[in-house]
């Protein structure tokens, strides 16, 4: 047990002992430098001698090199790489350089970092432990935090170790956190009791060090070594005053130790290049470094010199001057230069980048040779930073702008959405010809989209059509396209019908049918939404083919756009057939960002084909997926479709907070039409408990941004059939009859036959006279297609007609088959509102599913998504790699389901009750 750290050590041994039991946990120890963190990651590691440890270190100087933690973590058990998934592990293995690189995004890494824990778990426990998080690459980081957000019942101890105020700690949000604050006076004491001081030194060294465990142990040793403390009476922050106290002490060597040690900070801890030549440049020997080991700053481990603590060697590089670190690096570049280890050439550049020297066109051109060293060379990440580190070296701006956009798209293929702004700003400063510029500002564009900056991007795309017209006619047409897809997304379909309108006139410039594509099925979407939807339709069927090959030089995967045009021209099925050859193609490669997309579409024709449990566990995946990746656009889209289902069953505290976020989160990002689908969520949610009077105060909010933004009603917004049906109950007819004609209208533009039924359900509940001849048409429409909600809803409607007529048996037969269906669904309000009238029908309004939901529904998210996939037949491996889980969690997930489920103890029971629910 450490001292003064009783309770911090308890939670530690918590922590391991749930590893045993097979449950997985993980936690983030945050404080100052010196604070201890390090003791308390080493007391872990001390009481888990039975668990497989896997450790690593943030180093400062490697904090730019992609991948270079996760490779350091997983050395001890790379010959388990080949127990996972096979894209997974050819990513992984890229990844840490130990076979070719492939050309995904940074995700699958994410994705098989996570399966290569469950593989080690599967031997026994796991203790996982990262010191120093704050200075681990990011793309390391962002791995383990996927993972460790994930972890459930492998059996694995994850710790952290970082800085306090980093944004390691937010990154593995939310992750929990131990902030760790000064030892308490006592304890501080004792910890230095056998120093030799005064009492009056002592009471000194206690109000400085106030609690911090290695300033009591370091101060002390080092002023009586001749090191002196800062002169200055005002208090300083720990770090700083160690650090100057250190370097104090580093200063009082003889001068070629401090230039040995000096190398010895530049190589890092992991150096590739050895350490003895390097000193032998310097016309220097290991006799050197042995000053420094006397005065306290290094120690020997496994035959090699270290550094006690991090601060010493932060302490000997900053304390340099500018002129000796540029010589240290430059030492350490010339002995790389002919390296051939793994990420020797990264480390090569990153040297001679800090080394001061000047521009160098051969350098910058070997440098782009090895970034773009060709299929298997090197992952995105890597390619990226050599293209960046090949600018820095350009003489000539206007090709330094072209190197620093070959970073961005490297950048921006691997999903690092932030860093490939970035460089695009930075390219654009240097670029000077026009072409140059408007690439530039075209990628740029898509990036912001991708972030979720949509009216920004917008804005610039508006910008730079103007100058692409007079420049390239081609390039015009794409980015005619790019503003289509953000008028789209934020719903101003007259602007983005002016846009398409444009790109189309241009798109047979273009001469590549790829290209092409997504300029002509954003056309074909823009016409079944608000054109001619026959013109729009046979587009989308001439571009059925292509659509199976997502483009990543868009930002909106083209299976994505074709499934939304599915939606809109009212063909469920072929839209989900389509997504789902999309998402499997998806999960396959794990491209997690594409999946986010996909999965937020999907959500929302699920809904309108009755497969609620699907639409549900797809809306929550895309968020979580979302939230991984930083896009927030499809945050947004799948939390309004979230709460539109929600509303449907009722669920009334749920659709209510994921409505709000959407909301919330739409005004912050500009995207008005998400707040829209989130108030028709509210108005369903209103409509379905018979709160006629809120459904309609939301869905005129509805009403008015689809006006006025040249929108009528379609199924990704629509309003039009539930605020009808509003006005009908409220007795508000001639306002039911002015939105009528929207549906009207809509129906009469095409083959649709969603819309035509709700249309012809409407006009039967405003014409009892003739309400048999209109229903009877509404089912007749949906006869043509899967939408049970809407033929229960016609079912109903008619039912209430019925029994208000007198026609009681007649109504008791119509509702009877309303009733059904909203059970079978779970519309637990709706069903509420059919047993009423049931009864007050004659009839027995008693509820088959008691409180009216369907089984599922006592299923987590998590839980519904394994019960789903499960329930198509596959094994758990499978399951686990499709949704980016262990097979332990899996196997967890299952066994609460059984629980949860009445009459459900085995797999084949499973598979059966999801083939009998209304998602088969």
């Amino acid at each position: 047990m450490l001292l003064g750290r009783t309770a911090e050590c308890a939670r530690l041994e918590d922590l391991v002992d749930a590893a045993r039991g097979g449950r997985s946990g993980a936690l983030v120890v945050r404080g100052e430098a010196g604070i201890g963190k390090s003791s308390l990651l080493a007391y872990a590691a001390s009481v888990a001698g039975d668990l497989t440890r896997l450790r690593t270190q943030g180093i400062e100087a490697e904090s730019g090199l992609p991948y270079v933690g996760l490779a350091d973590l997983f050395r001890p058990v790379t010959d388990r790489l080949d127990r996972i998934p096979r894209r997974q592990a050819a990513a992984l293995t890229g990844a840490l350089a130990l076979g070719p690189a492939v050309a995904q995004d940074r995700y699958a890494v994410a994705a098989g970092t996570l399966s290569l824990l469950g593989a080690v778990s599967e031997s026994g426990p796991v203790l996982l432990v990262v010191d120093d998080a704050q200075w681990l690459d990011p793309y390391s980081l962002d791995a383990l935090a996927f993972a460790t957000r994930r972890l459930k019942r492998e059996g694995v101890a994850a710790l952290y170790a970082t800085r306090d105020a980093d944004e390691a700690a937010s990154r593995l949000a939310p992750v929990e956190t131990l902030t760790l604050s000064g030892l308490d006076a006592d304890s501080a004491r004792r910890l230095v009791a056998a120093e030799p001081l005064s009492s009056r030194d002592m009471d000194r060294l206690l109000a400085e060090a106030r609690g911090n465990p290695l300033a009591l142990l370091e101060l002390p040793a080092l002023l009586a070594r001749g090191g002196h403390r800062p002169d200055t009476d005002a208090p300083l922050p720990i770090g700083d005053m160690l650090t100057r106290t250190f370097h104090s002490a580093v200063t009082r060597l003889p001068a070629r130790t401090q230039d040995a040690v000096l190398l010895l900070a530049v190589l890092g801890p992991r150096p590739l290049a050895g350490t003895e030549s390097v000193l032998r440049a310097h016309e220097l020997t290991y006799a050197a470094l042995e000053p420094a080991e006397r005065a306290g700053l290094l120690t020997v481990e496994e035959g090699a010199y270290v550094f006690r603590h991090p601060l010493v060697r932060s302490s000997v590089y900053h304390g340099a001057s500018a002129v000796r670190r540029w010589q240290a690096h430059r030492t350490v570049a010339h002995a790389l230069r002919d390296a051939t280890a793994p990420t020797a050439v990264e480390r090569y550049a990153w040297h001679l980048a800090e080394s001061g020297a000047d521009p160098d066109e051969e350098v910058a051109a070997a440098l782009e040779r090895a970034a773009s060293g060709g299929p298997g060379s090197l992952t995105l990440p890597l390619a990226a930073r050599l293209y960046a580190h090949a600018a820095r070296f350009t003489p000539e701006d206007e090709r330094r702008a072209l190197r620093l956009l070959s970073a961005a798209r490297a950048a921006q293929a691997a999903g690092s959405l932030d860093e490939a702004a970035g460089l695009l700003d930075r390219a654009l400063a240097h670029a000077a010809r026009e072409r140059t510029r408007l690439d530039i500002r075209q990628v740029r564009c898509y990036v912001d989209i991708q972030r979720g900056r949509t009216a920004l991007a917008r804005d610039q795309l508006r910008a730079a059509v103007a100058d692409a017209r007079h420049v390239d006619p081609a390039l015009a047409a794409v980015m005619l396209g790019g503003i289509t897809f953000t008028e789209l997304a934020i719903g101003d379909l007259t602007a983005a019908r002016a846009a398409s309108a444009e790109s189309m006139r241009y798109a047979n410039t273009l001469g590549d049918p790829s290209a092409e594509l997504p300029v002509r099925l954003l056309h074909a979407l823009v016409e079944l939404l608000g054109g001619d939807a026959e013109k729009g339709r046979t587009l989308l069927h001439d571009l059925e083919k292509p659509l199976t090959v997502p483009d990543l030089a868009f930002p909106y995967p083209v299976s994505g756009v074709g499934g939304l045009c599915h939606l809109a021209a009212e063909e469920l099925d072929a839209g989900l057939a389509l997504l789902d050859r999309a998402v499997h193609s998806a999960r396959a490669s794990s491209t997690v960002g594409l999946l986010a997309h996909l999965l937020g579409t999907a959500s929302v024709i699920e809904f309108w084909s009755g497969r609620w449990n699907a639409s549900l566990a797809h809306a929550d995946e895309s968020v979580r997926l979302g939230e991984d990746t930083g896009r927030v656009l499809e945050v947004c889209r799948a939390l309004a479709a979230q709460a539109r289902t929600e509303a449907a069953r009722g669920r009334e505290a749920d659709c209510r907070r994921h409505a709000a976020r959407a909301t919330s989160l739409a005004a912050v990002t500009g995207l008005p039409m998400d707040a829209a689908r989130a108030h028709g969520a509210l108005g369903l949610l209103e409509l379905g408990f018979g709160r006629f009077d809120e459904s309609a105060r939301h869905l005129e909010r509805v009403r008015e941004f689809s006006t006025a933004n040249g929108r009528g009603d379609g199924l990704y917004l629509c309003w039009a059939a539930d605020l009808a049906d509003a006005y009908v109950h409220l007795h508000r007819t001639e306002d039911a009859y002015d939105v009528l004609r929207v549906l009207d209208h809509e129906a009469g533009r095409g083959d649709r036959p969603v819309t035509a039924a709700a249309a012809a359900r409407v006009r039967g509940m405003l014409e009892p006279a003739r309400a048999d001849h209109h229903m009877d048409r509404a089912l007749a429409r949906l006869d043509r297609v899967t939408a049970p909600f809407e033929r229960a809803r016609t079912e109903f409607a008619r039912g209430e007609l019925l029994r208000r007529q007198g026609r009681r048996g007649e109504a008791r037969r119509r509702l009877r088959l309303g009733l059904g269906l909203f059970e079978r669904l779970g519309a637990s309000g709706w069903a509420d509102r059919a047993a009423a009238e049931l009864r007050a029908a004659g009839g027995d309004g008693t509820r088959a599913g008691g409180a009216g939901h369907t089984p599922l529904d006592a299923l987590t998210p998590q839980e519904l998504r394994v019960a789903l996939a499960v329930g198509r037949g596959i094994t758990n491996h499978e399951v686990a790699e499709q949704l980016f889980l262990s097979v332990k969690t899996v196997e967890f997930h299952l066994g609460n389901i059984y629980r949860k489920l009445d009459g459900v103890h085995r797999r084949a029971q499973l598979v059966r009750l999801i083939s009998r629910s209304a998602d088969s």
